[in-house]
């Protein structure tokens, strides 16, 4: 299934930018966040988990309830341990589904293929804002990015290709649907923005 497939890259991603910092201070702000890092990392393992679970129980109209954060004590190697451990889950959870299986999520009922979606924006989006915060370079695979936003935002993916598809890259067109960036010639997001989780074929 492409989703895993871009889900998996995703994490590898995110693991591989952020592990050369693993030593510094995941205290300091994530990019343009009140999180720091470190909660911006443990937020990030936990939708991965949320996902995976809503998509397994098949929930109706609510969220499964628990929580997950990490250990108190647990080093930056371990947050991003937990990461990595729970976007595996979500991306073997995502595997195993029906066609047919669907998951409570407030901006649609998500289908194995929007999970998948949901995952990647969580990591690429907040892998970014980590990378800012900490002073590290982040530029996830284009393919992987053009991927999510036309799977996840197919009016914003619209709205870029009416300007030429040569002159938005997909990163930075990820960026700006999730309200991170302004790009000439396009409105500005802002935070109201929301992605499409149902099936493309009920959009």
């Amino acid at each position: 299934m492409q989703a895993t497939d871009e889900l998996d890259r995703a994490v590898d991603s995110v693991v591989a930018a952020l592990t050369p910092a693993i030593d510094r201070d995941w205290q300091t702000p994530a990019g343009s966040l009140d999180w720091s890092c470190r909660f911006t990392a443990e937020h990030v393992a936990h939708c991965q988990l949320a996902y995976a679970m809503q998509l397994a129980s098949r929930a109706p109209s609510h969220y499964v309830r628990f929580f997950s954060r990490a250990i108190e004590d647990s080093t930056t190697a371990q947050v991003l341990e937990l990461l990595e451990a729970c976007g595996r889950l979500l991306s073997a959870v995502v595997r195993a589904a029906q066609p047919t299986d669907r998951g409570f999520h407030p901006y649609g009922m998500a289908d194995a293929e929007g999970t998948a979606g949901m995952g990647c924006i969580e990591l690429l989006v907040h892998g970014g804002d980590i990378a800012a915060g900490l002073g590290l370079p982040f530029a996830p695979p284009s393919d992987v990015c053009a991927w999510v936003l036309a799977r996840m935002f197919p009016d914003r993916q619209a709205e870029c290709a009416s300007l030429g598809s040569a002159d938005v890259d997909p990163w930075a067109a990820l960026q700006w649907a999730t309200g991170r960036i302004s790009l000439p010639g396009l409105p500005d997001v802002g935070s109201k923005w929301r992605w499409h989780s149902a099936p493309l074929a009920d959009h």
